[in-house]
């Protein structure tokens, strides 16, 4: 979804060294997540592949060390996260905790989209439950280490979280995040049963709007507590990822294949907002700032920015996670 525009920006001369950094990116073994983790790996990062398989995040890793054999050994780990299962999501934040003494940057990456209406074994849609809510517990439990790193000397640290173009579509007016059935939102159809492209869209339109809104109440909080970290978001556009695809029908995917873009390229708005050094520079200009996929600023729709919005998702969002939210 979003604009077939590229950029000139080169990822390759335009990362900072990262030797010495920890990073954690999710949905790390495919797609995005696998063409941002490598180039952060090749710039020095030690990298955490956060996913569900073991098995194909060490595919991954193996597949990575084989394009890039200058990547240090020990500099790829899989770290494992369920995003459907929430107490794997409590267990993730806290194996990264006892791991590590810092994390530099975290990425929230990973992403679904389903055809028919399903629920999370928490209850809640699976698009929302997994592309925000998730998310959302995992970042929050992650705040005290990013803390913890921010007061460091010379620190520079970011949350950088992929929402999409599609976050100003198909968006139910009545839905204000001010309640928990706004986590089990159907699609636009009043039948729970019924499947659509259209359902699938605004599902997953609700989550991808639903990122945006907690980037900018995250930073908001930062800023309050003058914590030094920056929390951004951004638009890959259309990517030919096996994630990219699976929310066209089946009989369009050949088509939308070859209009979109390739993972590297999808994956350069991510790239910059995790290591560009003029962000560290300058951190003022980019807090909650927008993407699009030629790495430019850009103000999301109307709904993104709305403050009241942000608030109230964050406070219903504490209100379902409950009890798996730490400290």
């Amino acid at each position: 979804m979003g604009s077939w525009l590229s950029t000139a920006w080169d990822p390759s001369t335009g990362i900072s060294d990262l030797s010495g950094k920890v990073a954690v990116v999710t949905g790390a073994n495919a797609g995005i997540g696998y063409a941002t983790t490598i180039e952060l790996a090749r710039h020095g990062a030690k990298v955490y592949l956060a996913s569900r398989s073991e098995n194909r995040a060490l595919a991954a890793i193996e597949k990575m060390h084989a394009e890039s054999p200058k990547i240090q050994k020990g500099n790829l780990i899989w770290l494992p996260l369920d995003l459907m299962d929430l107490e794997s999501v409590v267990q993730a934040a806290d194996t990264s905790m006892q791991k590590e003494e810092r994390l530099d940057l975290l990425v929230n990456n990973a992403g679904v989209a389903t055809d028919s209406y399903q629920t999370t074994p928490a209850g809640f849609e699976v698009t929302m439950g997994v592309n925000h809510l998730a998310h959302s517990l995992f970042t929050v439990n992650l705040i005290p280490i990013l803390k913890r790193t921010a007061a460091k000397d010379d620190s520079d640290v970011r949350v950088v979280t992929v929402s999409s173009s599609g976050h100003a579509m198909l968006i139910p007016k009545h839905i204000r995040f001010d309640k928990l059935d706004d986590f089990k939102y159907h699609g636009m159809t009043s039948s729970p049963n019924f499947s659509s492209t259209r359902d699938l869209f605004s599902r997953y339109a609700l989550s991808k709007l639903a990122n945006i809104l907690f980037c900018k109440e995250l930073q908001r909080r930062f800023d309050l507590e003058k914590v030094p970290i920056t929390s951004m978001t951004n638009n890959p556009g259309g990517t030919n990822t096996q994630g990219g695809m699976s929310v066209w029908p089946v009989w369009l995917r050949p088509v939308m294949s070859r209009l979109f873009v390739p993972a590297s390229k999808g994956a350069l708005p991510v790239l910059y907002q995790s290591g560009a050094p003029e962000i560290k520079r300058d951190p003022a200009k980019y807090k909650a700032v927008y993407f699009n996929p030629s790495c430019k600023i850009e103000a999301p729709s109307a709904l993104a920015r709305d403050g009241v919005l942000a608030k109230n998702l964050w406070k219903t969002s504490e209100e379902a996670l409950g009890t798996y939210i730490k400290g």
